[in-house]
């Protein structure tokens, strides 16, 4: 009866309005209403005005109830976890707990690839960094303004003219298109030499990849829960390569065109064995698709693989992410753009960067990937990262503070219950400058004093200069063949960049992956 006596009265007072302003435009205008007129102006109009105010109100409160109510749990099965056996909870708990489910998350490492000059494995590189026998040295061919070499960090014996042959094809067939884009245009050699080690990382990956094909053709799992419960979205593959933004957008269609070429074959293989036709999928509905991405940083990167596998993981969908990643910093080019910035590394200039290069790939799974029985077992679980900005830039004047990295890696452990006495290795892409070096060791000093900084660190940028986007991927991937040669966790420590500091932890797989539809389950 309260709502009736409510409605009454917003009735009256819009019909208030409406008539004294109708009357006032009436008097001004000395108009001369009909019988019609005023009883749609004076009788309907307040009525019409009045429902579709509360048609309104209504509709508002109905999205706000949906917007906050909470997530309905599927039917208990055999394999719901217990988790799910929890009683309905509030929608400021269920969001708490997808927060922290969300926070804690983490994606097995199936197959880690990396092209560096220090090794493919974590004790190689380790070892060779360590003892200095990979280190910078001065460049044969690339000098500074002055004529005087400088240090670089290049990979030995990199051939880019197989590369160079495909991509003049392509840049012909571009050019027939488009002759005054292309007229004179040539593939950088920094582009080159990133490519040609993206390509082998890319082979490197090519078996183990294969061997989870079959989960593209299983039939999916039986819808859980009961009425009109959502069927379980089909499996998914996401190839996504990260290319550097710096690059001209000549070089970045140019790189898309050769890896789309590049890539065909694995999409067509994919494509057949989901049953997909590959002329008719649809991009956004393909099995396998392909995403190239140009990005300014490696922490950019690494956002966006971790914002793909947190989508799968809300929607409960098998996916499984390749990601690769490679940058040079090893051209005349590269070399001039960052001496006129004042940012290479000389004998005046302690404090600039070395030019390296390096490509790295991983290969990920969702939390509801099948285990496919004939796949090699998984490195390690790569668990979320804790990213955060220092307000001071450790290039500036003064002493560099550990804080943010510190808090950084305290974050990464407590999100995953992990004690900092477990942890047995750290890598970390800092390099030769004093502030990175300073940064990680009193952050060592603080959180995991038992390390031996000469046994159980491995500083990535020491012996590879920088190497672009691919710091943090190649890092992760070197951390992972750690993880399981040692079955113990380990760290990754961002340091490289001015402001931005990230901390991941990688485990041990403890726990095995669910069972491939009509495969036996397999035990650690």
């Amino acid at each position: 009866m309260a709502k009736v006596w409510k409605i009454l009265a917003l009735l009256l007072v819009i019909t208030a309005l409406v008539w004294l302003t109708t009357m006032w435009r009436w008097q001004q205008a000395r108009f001369d209403p009909s019988a019609t007129e005023l009883t749609l102006t004076l009788a309907v109009l307040p009525v019409v005005l009045t429902a579709a105010l509360v048609m309104t109100l209504w509709a508002v409160k109905r999205l706000r109830r949906y917007a906050a109510a909470p997530i309905a749990l599927p039917a208990t099965s055999p394999t719901t976890s217990p988790a799910a056996l929890a009683p309905t909870a509030t929608p400021a708990q269920a969001a708490a707990r997808t927060a922290e489910d969300e926070r804690s998350a983490s994606a097995p490492v199936l197959a880690a690839a990396v092209q560096l000059r220090a090794g493919s494995r974590w004790s190689s590189a380790q070892a060779g960094i360590a003892s200095g026998e990979c280190k910078p040295g001065l460049d044969a061919q690339l000098k500074d303004d002055d004529g005087i070499a400088v240090f670089t960090a290049p990979m030995p014996d990199l051939s880019t003219g197989s590369l160079a042959d495909a991509l003049d094809d392509i840049r012909e067939r571009l050019a027939a298109a488009s002759p005054d884009t292309w007229a004179g245009h040539e593939a950088p050699e920094e582009m080159l030499r990133a490519l040609t080690l993206l390509e082998a990382c890319a082979s490197a990956q090519q078996e183990a990849l294969q061997a989870q094909w079959p989960v593209l053709g299983a039939p999916p799992p039986a819808a859980r829960g009961t009425g009109t419960a959502a069927a379980p979205l089909p499996p998914t593959v996401a190839i996504r390569v990260g290319i550097p933004a710096r690059w001209s957008a000549q070089a970045q269609q140019l790189a898309g065109a050769w890896l789309e070429r590049h890539f065909a074959p694995t999409l067509a293989a994919g494509l057949q064995a989901a049953g997909q036709s590959q002329a008719l999928a649809s991009g956004m509905h393909a099995a396998v698709q392909l995403h190239v991405h140009p990005v300014e940083s490696a922490e950019a990167l690494w956002l966006l693989m971790e914002r793909q596998l947190q989508q799968w993981q809300r929607d409960r969908q098998p996916g499984l992410l390749w990601m690769l990643a490679a940058d040079s910093l090893v051209s005349a080019a590269e070399v001039d753009a960052m001496a006129a910035a004042g940012e290479l590394f000389s004998g005046q200039n302690q404090r600039g960067r070395v030019p390296g290069e390096a490509a790295a790939a991983l290969l990920l799974a969702s939390p509801t990937w099948p285990e496919v029985p004939k796949a090699e077992p998984a490195l390690a679980r790569l668990h979320r990262a804790s990213i955060m900005r220092r307000d001071k830039s450790a290039d500036a004047a003064g002493r560099v503070s550990p804080h943010t990295l510190l808090t950084a890696a305290r974050e990464a452990l407590q999100a995953n219950g992990c004690e900092p006495r477990a942890v047995t290795h750290l890598t970390t892409d800092a390099d030769h400058r004093a502030s990175r070096t300073a940064e990680v060791y009193e952050t060592l000093q603080e959180l995991l004093p038992h390390l031996d900084t000469s046994e159980h660190t491995l500083r990535l940028g020491t012996g590879c200069g920088d190497v672009g986007i691919a710091r943090l991927l190649a890092g992760a991937a070197l951390a992972a063949t750690q993880v399981q040669e040692s079955q113990s966790a380990a760290l990754l420590f961002g340091a490289f960049p001015a402001h931005e500091r990230l901390a991941a932890l990688l485990t041990p797989l403890v726990a095995p992956l669910p069972a491939a539809p009509g495969a036996p389950a397999q035990t650690a």
